[in-house]
């Protein structure tokens, strides 16, 4: 019987997988290598895009700490963007929405205006957050808001200037109020809007009732252009009290200027004014020759009312 062949021992086998399974733990340990080096490294700078992109994100969230740092990002960046414009009015905004960072907002305000004026609009709302600021802000001291609204009052842009003598109405400095009318009669005489005019002659109310214009009546009114307004000064006021005789106290009391309410009449849309056109007729009265029967009566009672539980009086002077 001839000899078995011997085959070689397969050591090839397992020769060959130490040099495999080393070379796998050398690529995964290689992997882990590279993600680690790429979790460490520093992300690529964003660009001026993104960065007015994520800006405009963080205002509408109102996110002003970010606000903050993306526009100090932008301006160190990119200081000849057509972006700084914007980036430095939302830098000073965010500012002013920081508790204890108003100083600096107002500092940051007064630099974009005076930088930045030919962009009217933002310029515009930098004086607004400027008024705000002086006026409206807690731990305001001294002429601060005063100081302010004198500036905006010679300020060449009409809104700025109407918008300090608004404010000026509310303010108790005698010679501000003085300086603030002129502009707003001024406004006044040139300003369409009938909100704004509104708001404008609210503030003159405020200042001096006297000095409000008496508005031209409504085309309704005085059909044939004979107000027949009683001879002497036109009436100013409409007086209206209430006496309650039961309590023996009055109920109401009111002071309300004759042309100040005709020009809230006159300022209602003409369906309002047709709702309460035909209210009025239900009780008798013609809401249209209201204020032709006032100018006609001139100063003096113009009602009066008595019942069992009250006492209603209606003059004019």
């Amino acid at each position: 019987m001839p000899d078995p062949v011997l085959s070689p021992p397969r050591t090839g086998r397992r020769i060959a997988a130490v040099p495999v399974r080393a070379l796998t733990l050398v690529f995964v340990l290689a992997i882990v290598a590279l993600v680690d080096a790429a979790a460490g490294a520093p992300a690529a700078a964003a660009t001026e895009p993104d960065l007015v992109r994520q800006i405009k994100v963080d205002v509408f969230d109102e996110n002003w700490k970010a606000v903050l740092k993306g526009c100090e990002d932008l301006l160190a960046r990119y200081p000849a963007s057509l972006s700084v414009p914007q980036a430095a009015f939302y830098r000073a905004r965010a500012l002013s929405r920081i508790p204890g960072r108003e100083g600096e907002a107002v500092t940051a305000f007064r630099e974009f205006v005076d930088r930045h004026a030919v962009d009217k609009l933002l310029s515009e709302q930098a004086w607004t957050s400027l008024f705000t600021l002086a006026c409206d802000a807690r731990g305001v001291k001294g002429s601060a808001c005063s100081d302010t609204l004198d500036e905006g009052l010679s300020n060449p842009s009409a809104y700025v200037s109407t918008l300090a003598a608004i404010r000026a109405s509310d303010t108790k400095d005698e010679a501000l109020r003085g300086r603030a009318l002129l502009v707003l009669k001024k406004a006044l005489s040139t300003q369409s809007d009938t909100d704004i005019r509104n708001e404008i002659l609210i503030a003159i109310l405020k200042i001096d009732p006297k000095q409000v214009p008496t508005p031209a009546p409504h085309a309704t009114l005085g059909a044939g252009g004979d107000a027949g307004a009683a001879v002497g000064h036109p009436p100013t006021f409409i007086k209206m009290t209430i006496f309650n005789k039961e309590e023996g106290r009055y109920d109401l009391k009111i002071n309300l200027p004759v042309a100040f309410a005709q020009m809230l009449l006159n300022s209602l849309a003409e369906e309002t004014r047709a709702e309460m056109r035909l209210e009025a007729g239900r009780h008798g009265i013609n809401l249209d020759d209201v204020f032709t029967a006032i100018q006609k009566s001139g100063p003096g009672r113009f009602l009066e009312v008595d019942t069992e539980e009250s006492r209603i009086e209606v003059s004019i002077e």
